[in-house]
C-alpha cells in the first residue's frame, strides 16, 4: 500500500522540507504537499535545487498517512481521513483523537526539522547535503533565526550539527530567506491572509488565526481595508466565531493584530491587554501563534 508523508493545509518551509526529508529517510515512502508553496519555500527549493513535493490533489483513500508538522483534524489535506494516519511527527499541543493506536511523536521543540533532524541522528544515518539545507531552512524559518519564544537549545544545537553538513553562511542566507518570506510579490491579499493560517476549536468555539511574517509590516499595513475586508469574508465563508490576523514584525519581534469585530476586539483586549487602535493591537514581544496567541486565546474561550 503507497506511504504518503504530508504536512498541514497552507503549508510553510518547516512542513514543507519535514515531509522531504522524512521521505527520504523512509524507504517506500512520498513526500506530498497538501497546498500551494509560499515565496519563503519556493526561494528555499529553487536556491538548493531540490525537488517540490506534487500536490495531493485528491487522495484515493487508501493510503497510508504519515503526518508532519500539524494533528488538528482541522488542518489535514482535503479528502485525508483520520483513520488513513499511522503516524504524527509533529511539534504542536496534541489535539487529534485517533480511531485506533497510532505511533505518535510530539516534541516540545521549535521546529518538526529539529525533530526530523533528531530520527536521523538516533538512527545513525547520514544526512544528505541537501537534506541538511532543507532541515536547517525549516528550523531558521519557524524559528525566525533561532529567536522565536518557541526555540531550544536543542534547536540551536542541532542547527549548528546541520550547517556542518550544510555550510552555509547563515547571517546571509537568513537574509535571503526573510527577503523572500516578506515579498508581496504575485500574491493577492487572499493568500495573505490564508497562506499561513490554521483553524482551532476552542472550547464551543471555532477560531480562525491567520499570520504574516515580514520584515517590511508597512507593505500589509498600506492595505488596511483590503485586509479586513479579507478577514470579513473569511470569518463568514468559514462559519468562524472569531477571526484574527497577526503581522509579525521579525526585526522588531512584535506583532500588530488585525481585528474586525466588537467581540475580537473584547477577547483579544481581555487576553492580551492593551486598547486597540484603527482595530489594530500593537503586541509587544509576541511573534508565535503556538505558543503566545493560542494558548491564552484557548483558556479564555474554555472557562
Amino acid at each position: 500500500m503507497k506511504k504518503i508523508i504530508i504536512g498541514h493545509k497552507n503549508p510553510d518551509t518547516d512542513s514543507i522540507v519535514s515531509s522531504v526529508a522524512l521521505a527520504s529517510f523512509c524507504e517506500g515512502s512520498e513526500a506530498v504537499r497538501a497546498g500551494d508553496l509560499n515565496n519563503e519555500t519556493k526561494f528555499v527549493f529553487d536556491k538548493f535545487g531540490a525537488i517540490v513535493p506534487k500536490l495531493l490533489k485528491k487522495a484515493k483513500g487508501d493510503e497510508n498517512v504519515i503526518l508532519v508538522d500539524h494533528n488538528e483534524a482541522s488542518q489535514i489535506a482535503d479528502g485525508l481521513k483520520i483513520s488513513q494516519v499511522e503516524k504524527i511527527i509533529d511539534h504542536h499541543k496534541i489535539a487529534m483523537e485517533t480511531q485506533k493506536p497510532i505511533f505518535l511523536r510530539v516534541e516540545p521543540i521549535g521546529s518538526t526539522a529539529s525533530v526530523i533532524a533528531k530520527i536521523y541522528k538516533e538512527a545513525g544515518k547520514k544526512i544528505p547535503g541537501k537534506i541538511a539545507k532543507l532541515l536547517l531552512a525549516g528550523i531558521l524559518s519557524d524559528t525566525l533565526n533561532l529567536a522565536s519564544p518557541t526555540t531550544t537549545s536543542e534547536d540551536k544545537q542541532i542547527a549548528k550539527e546541520l550547517n556542518k553538513v550544510a555550510k552555509l553562511d547563515i547571517k546571509k542566507f537568513v537574509q535571503e530567506m526573510f527577503k523572500a518570506k516578506s515579498s508581496l510579490k504575485g500574491i493577492s491579499m487572499r493568500e495573505i491572509i490564508g497562506q499561513d493560517y490554521k483553524e482551532f476549536e476552542m472550547g464551543k468555539n471555532k477560531v480562525g488565526i491567520g499570520v504574516w511574517e515580514t520584515t517590511d509590516p508597512e507593505t500589509v499595513d498600506a492595505k488596511k481595508k483590503e485586509v479586513f475586508d479579507s478577514l470579513a469574508k473569511k470569518k463568514s465563508d468559514a462559519g468562524l466565531d472569531y477571526i484574527f490576523f497577526l503581522v509579525v514584525d521579525i526585526i522588531r519581534q512584535n506583532s500588530s493584530m488585525y481585528i474586525i469585530g466588537e467581540d475580537e476586539k473584547a477577547l483579544a483586549e481581555k487576553v492580551f491587554g492593551g486598547k486597540s487602535e484603527d482595530d489594530i493591537l500593537t503586541l509587544k514581544n509576541i511573534v508565535s501563534r503556538k505558543k503566545q496567541i493560542v494558548p491564552p486565546l484557548t483558556e479564555a474561550l474554555t472557562k
